[in-house]
């Protein structure tokens, strides 16, 4: 009797040792222009070298930027940007990070640290993405450009930012990502890939996340009936070989998608210009979440 109490109670320790979670920080690695967090009610000013936990929302004005570090990560805020800190725990063999993305883009390049496993996951009110060995970007409207890695890209969780200190069940597994690598070690199953040199929008009447080979033929589809132009094609599809382009932006009504080369394709009739010369209306996209894990 007495050695089982002793088996049950080295299992509850373990169990306890294993599931607790300690709070984790960011730091402010720099600021440009006016970048702020949320103190109350009040907006104060948040400034290189600063601290930030879970909770906090930080946001960022026009011609505005800054970069926190997060466990040997970091993520960049692009202007105009609001994000809330979900989460920030570590465990005994995991740290884990959650941001949810308002509004403006992300750049976020994802490493280990403490030699444990990382999750790491972006938000928005309309889709959610788990990321491995990653670096990658991603605006609040929904799209996301793969740099470096995997992303499992699935629906959103929740229209609203959820703080926790609770760390989540799933661990992720080991070990680099290579073209062999599933959505299961990154995401526990959920979610379409988006590999390297990949992007993918969220389709506006379902709420799914698009997959980044149904991106590319509908672009070429419109290329042969006349209704998208080879050069819009070019600044939108993800390169055939995966060649990464010089620094990707997102399609915005101030600036194109990066440069990426395709196919030479019959030719056809040049789409109509539209009036101010940007994109085509149809390349809106709606929001993201993304979450990164080795």
């Amino acid at each position: 009797m007495k050695n089982t109490f002793r088996i049950l109670l080295a299992f509850a320790l373990a169990f306890i040792a294993l599931h607790s979670a300690a709070a984790l920080e960011a730091k402010v690695l720099s600021t440009s222009g006016k970048v702020e967090i949320q103190k109350g009610s009040a907006w104060v000013p948040l400034n290189t070298g600063d601290v930030v936990y879970a909770g906090d929302v930080i946001s960022t004005g026009f011609k505005s930027s800054a970069e926190l570090s997060i466990q040997g990560s970091k993520v960049q805020l692009g202007p105009l940007t609001r994000i809330t800190i979900e989460k920030l725990v570590s465990t005994s063999s995991k740290n884990e990070t959650s941001i949810y993305l308002d509004s403006g883009k992300i750049d976020a390049t994802v490493n280990k640290a403490d030699g444990k496993r990382t999750g790491f996951k972006v938000s928005t009110p309309v889709a959610t993405a788990s990321v491995r060995g990653t670096s990658f970007s991603m605006n609040a409207a929904g799209f996301l450009f793969t740099s470096k890695g995997l992303v499992a890209k699935m629906p959103s969780m929740s229209k609203v930012p959820q703080v926790s200190d609770t760390p989540s069940d799933f661990t992720p597994a080991d070990g680099e990502t290579n073209a062999f690598t599933s959505v299961k070690d990154v995401s526990g199953g959920m979610g379409i890939p988006v590999y390297e040199g990949e992007y993918s929008s969220t389709d506006p009447n379902t709420g799914l996340p698009v997959y980044p080979q149904k991106e590319l033929a509908k672009r070429i589809i419109d290329i042969r009936s006349g209704t998208l132009s080879q050069t819009v094609l070019e600044k939108l599809a993800p390169p055939i070989v995966c060649a990464l382009s010089n620094g990707p932006d997102f399609p915005d009504p101030a600036s194109s998608a990066p440069a990426l080369l395709v196919p030479t394709l019959p030719a056809a009739s040049p789409a109509p210009a539209s009036p101010s010369g940007d994109m085509p209306a149809e390349d809106a996209f709606g929001s993201l979440v993304v979450t990164v894990t080795f």
